[in-house]
């Protein structure tokens, strides 16, 4: 099993930025303090209603087109900051997945954009991702050969309970979201050298990661694809 280069680099971008990394299992919390510009909320049977009704309650003037639906967790991010909502009637596992999962959001779809435009562009391009400006021709060009978008972002990135959608980019977003989730609070290196078997592994994940049943289970499949039981080609696959 192979991690993506691009789940090890912001993955290590992460804990780089908090400057020191957790011991297992994690919830991402004190990084998040110490190295991004996100807030955590928490909101019993959070759904788009009331995040709607949590933003304007403390004077954040942001429009969220979506319809009404419970979610898990979602993130909003603006201005180079975000905010992460849980819903706390969930269990510590679950909230614990849910707040990894919004991270890779904000670090994939959000931080590293702007970081890539900005080495690009130099940092007068943050006025368009920001809405202050539209872009100028040279910006525009840019953004289509590197393919990075560069304009104004209000992210309404969610994890709902049911997880699905018929939507092909929307699905891609999450799966990678989801990849990069599980590196953070399981790094593959550090899960694959115990050289477990698929039915261990999935126990392992939970207990000593704190990953929920399901987002385990996946995990799982990923590190130890079918017909891969011995621990031999856990090793042998193992590259970072």
């Amino acid at each position: 099993m192979n991690t993506p280069l691009w789940v090890s680099e912001l993955a290590a971008a992460f804990w780089e930025q908090a400057g020191e990394e957790e011991p297992f299992p994690r919830d991402l919390r004190r990084g998040i303090a110490l190295g991004l510009p996100l807030s955590v909320v928490t909101i019993p049977a959070l759904s788009v209603g009331g995040v709607r009704r949590w933003l304007a309650h403390n004077g954040v003037n942001l429009v969220i087109d979506a319809p009404e639906h419970n979610l898990r967790a979602c993130l909003v991010a603006r201005f180079g900051r975000g905010i992460v909502f849980l819903d706390a009637a969930d269990p510590p596992d679950e909230q614990r997945f849910s707040l990894a999962h919004e991270v890779a959001h904000y670090l994939r779809d959000y931080w590293k954009p702007r970081q890539e435009a900005v080495k690009g562009l130099g940092p007068g391009v943050l006025e368009v991702f920001d809405g202050r400006r539209a872009p100028s021709p040279a910006e525009q060009v840019y953004s289509l050969l590197a393919r990075i978008p560069v304009e104004a972002h209000l992210h309404l990135m969610e994890r709902s309970p049911e997880g699905f959608t018929s939507d092909l980019r929307v699905r891609r977003a999450e799966a990678q979201a989801d990849r990069l989730a599980f590196e953070l609070l399981a790094p593959a290196e550090h899960v694959l050298a115990g050289s477990f078997e698929r039915n261990r592994l999935m126990e392992v994940l939970c207990r000593v990661y704190g990953l929920p049943r399901v987002p385990a289970q996946q995990y799982a499949s990923t590190l130890l694809p079918e017909g891969e039981h011995s621990p031999w080609l856990l090793r042998l696959g193992l590259r970072r």
